[in-house]
């Protein structure tokens, strides 16, 4: 397929997007790393939608509880703080059979 077809088809080559962006001070395409708001990157997690849910549903029943806002970051941060407590052989029992 020629470039003509390509640019039929809305495509720009990065020369062409370099004119379009004339104003603008930087011409990288590499995106900044958004920060959260402890000033770090965010952890990404692949779950499934399921997972997500699940995690989700979690979030939700423990807001009810609280008259704080609780989001999937404050879960987590509040499990890592109850590590010590955690049992690690039933924590490895569970994560061998998913």
């Amino acid at each position: 397929m020629d470039s003509n077809k390509l640019s039929n088809k809305g495509a720009k080559s990065s020369l062409s997007s370099r004119a379009d962006r004339q104003n603008k001070t930087t011409i990288t395409t590499v995106r900044k790393k958004p920060l959260t708001t402890y000033k770090v990157p965010p952890l990404t997690l692949r779950l499934s939608l399921t997972d997500k849910q699940k995690v989700q549903d979690w979030v939700e029943d423990l807001q009810e509880n609280t008259n704080r806002k609780v989001s999937a970051a404050k879960l987590f941060r509040a499990l890592t703080s109850m590590k010590d407590d955690i049992d690690n052989n039933k924590l490895l029992e569970l994560m061998n059979d998913m």
